[in-house]
């Protein structure tokens, strides 16, 4: 995030083009979000993209406040805060390569800040004005989260009247003047679409990277599906509906429970007959999980060349036991757990259909694809240790097989729905899973 000068350099920056209503309510809009007693809900802290991204979630503020924010400049200077560190989060990551996890960087950061404070509170003529709006505490927006206004007044004075001296370790002044001017600017494009019912900064594209996860602590990819948007629409897959994963082999007690807790109680398990007898599932058996085994023999073994992987999924996704893996979630009277042996090619497949179906755009689908590259990197490193012989270009995924995968599926049914079709399952059921998944 930046500085809470920085948020009112920026600030003041927009108001020399734009006429506000209430330079005040707007300031301290700008700079109340950084004092909260739960800063994640204040800045409206989301994750998005099956869990692999987070944001500040300006399209949700915009949802709850968009009346509010025309109609009162504590909500704009409030969501314009939220867009600044958006921006904010980009310009440092991406073009300065920021890293927050080393020990002390953050420490060093925000001492960076206090040396900037007058540099900036005098380039751009600031000057300490801020009171707590009137009725605050009876706002809408007092409700977001917890807050401490009179912190923030008392914060602020500190910025105006306690410099910092010393050497700076990163944020530069030239660094603050581009990140001011720049911030500005797309402040000011945003408000001009907002005056005209529309947006700029749309929080769903403008997320950022996640560390790769796993839900289960024995396994190495168990991801969830959520948080991926219905295309030209602000609706998302819901949590825990679906879990793709590679085999839970040996689960934990905290496995076990955390599956209980979210009503994640339908294991399916696409592995075949033989693959079982090498380790058997540790979740069939399990008291309270519903375990299914629908093989899909199409992919228990690799593909003979790179070329062959996309023909591959088609073979899988026409497998004869496909409707029924289909019906299965369908039905299963909550969250559903399915795996193949490492979570990449059956379940990929599976996954990337039900998302299609669904509406989630193509570039969506294969980008949670990718993530399996990233999940399993481990398990490829051992192939490679077990299996020298083998090309890892046939076993690591790269996006055009599920590109050329989706291609061949269109031009053999014409659309995902009629696929679906064309595997038994038809338009009612095909609702059915849409509902389960999206509503």
């Amino acid at each position: 995030m930046a500085s809470g000068i920085m948020h009112l350099a920026v600030t003041k920056k927009i108001c020399e083009t734009y006429r506000c209503k209430d330079p005040k309510r707007l300031n301290f809009g700008a700079v109340l979000p950084d004092y909260s007693g739960d800063r994640q809900r204040a800045h409206m802290r989301a994750i998005f993209w099956g869990r692999n991204k987070r944001t500040y979630d300006l399209n949700g503020f915009r949802e709850l406040f968009g009346e509010k924010m025309r109609e009162d400049d504590l909500y704009l200077g409030y969501y314009l805060h939220l867009v600044q560190d958006v921006c904010y989060r980009h310009f440092v990551y991406d073009r300065f390569h920021w890293n927050p996890n080393i020990p002390g960087h953050v420490e060093k950061l925000h001492n960076d800040y206090n040396i900037l404070n007058r540099y900036v509170r005098e380039k751009y003529g600031l000057h300490n004005d801020l009171s707590i709006p009137s009725g605050f505490s009876e706002e809408p927006l007092s409700r977001l989260a917890l807050f401490y206004p009179e912190d923030a007044i008392a914060r602020m004075d500190s910025f105006f009247t306690q410099d910092s001296e010393g050497d700076i370790f990163f944020f530069t002044r030239e660094m603050a003047d581009s990140f001011i001017e720049e911030t500005a600017k797309d402040c000011l494009r945003e408000l001009k679409a907002l005056q005209n019912g529309a947006y700029v900064m749309d929080s769903y594209d403008l997320a950022w990277e996640n560390a790769p996860y796993s839900l289960l602590e024995t396994t190495s990819n168990t991801r969830d599906i959520d948080g991926y948007r219905i295309d030209k629409t602000n609706r998302y897959i819901k949590p825990f509906r679906f879990l793709r994963s590679d085999a839970a082999l040996e689960p934990s007690a905290a496995d076990i429970e955390f599956l209980r807790r979210k009503d994640v109680m339908t294991v399916i398990d696409t592995r075949t007959q033989a693959e079982m007898e090498q380790k058997k599932h540790g979740l069939n058996g399990i008291a309270g999980f519903s375990y299914h085994n629908i093989p899909i023999p199409e992919g228990e073994n690799f593909p003979e060349s790179v070329e062959a992987v996309p023909e591959s999924y088609v073979d899988i996704a026409h497998s004869g036991t496909i409707g029924d893996i289909f019906r299965c979630i369908a039905n299963a009277p909550g969250g559903v757990i399915e795996n193949c042996a490492a979570g990449k090619d059956r379940t990929g497949v599976i996954t990337a259909l039900l998302l299609w179906l669904c509406g989630v755009r193509k570039s969506d689908i294969v980008y949670d694809y990718m993530r399996t590259k990233e999940n399993n990197a481990e398990r490829f490193k051992r192939i490679l240790v077990n299996h020298p012989e083998m090309d890892m270009n046939i076993v690591i995924p790269r996006e055009s097989f599920l590109t050329d995968f989706m291609d061949r599926i269109e031009q053999e049914h014409g659309s995902v729905q009629g696929y679906f079709t064309s595997v038994g399952i038809g338009p009612e059921l095909q609702k059915k899973l849409i509902r389960k998944l999206c509503e």
